[in-house]
């Protein structure tokens, strides 16, 4: 049986953003989604799932690779998005981020842009402990049996058995949920 210390984070914000760059100097977040899994249950936890586009402040900015890999559109961010620093609030909102550590496909990635956001609407990031990376769980055992290249998202559910669609990847909503079942699926195996 599995027990947990307060010092220890039992939950798991798994979190996916959709940016307009790689670069956080640069360019912003446009969408940010969140699942949060107790890591003890073994289960997602529904009431505090959570997706905002944002409105973009730096658009003249964009990387156009990046626009057509998530495929967000100004009319789209203009019709549902909100201002950072709302969506940045939802997203803190009704987590214990003293039992909560951030876990992400990438998570350095997310990490880097979410400091840079929090820090542009002069406010302390949320959560306390280090990321976790579900990328890095996932290639593991692949890596114990010799294998070298890290698979994607998509390619690592399909090797965990976990469904995915193609054509929905780039949703942080879905690739949040994604990464959230990966993630299930990878601390079964190790139970």
């Amino acid at each position: 049986m599995t027990t947990y210390k307060p010092t220890i984070a039992r939950y798991w914000c798994v979190t996916d953003l959709e940016c307009t760059g790689l670069e956080p100097e640069r360019h912003e977040i446009i969408q940010v989604a969140r699942v949060v899994i107790d890591t003890v249950e073994g289960e997602i936890i529904p009431g505090l799932t959570m997706s905002e586009y944002i409105l973009p402040t730096r658009w003249e900015q964009r990387d156009p690779q990046a626009m057509k890999v998530n495929g967000l559109t100004i009319k789209k961010l203009q019709t549902e998005g909100i201002s950072s620093n709302l969506a940045l609030e939802d997203f803190g909102r009704g987590v214990n981020w003293n039992e909560t550590v951030l876990a992400a496909w990438g998570s350095d990635f997310e990490s880097k842009f979410l400091q840079d956001a929090f820090r542009r609407i002069d406010r302390v990031v949320p959560y306390n402990f280090k990321a976790i990376d579900v990328r890095s769980l996932g290639h593991f055992p692949r890596a114990k049996l010799g294998f070298t290249e890290y698979l994607g998202l998509g390619e690592s559910c399909d090797y965990y058995g976990v469904p995915f669609d193609n054509g929905l990847a780039h949703d942080a909503l879905y690739d949040a949920t994604k990464t959230a079942e990966l993630a299930l699926a990878l601390l079964k195996l190790d139970r």
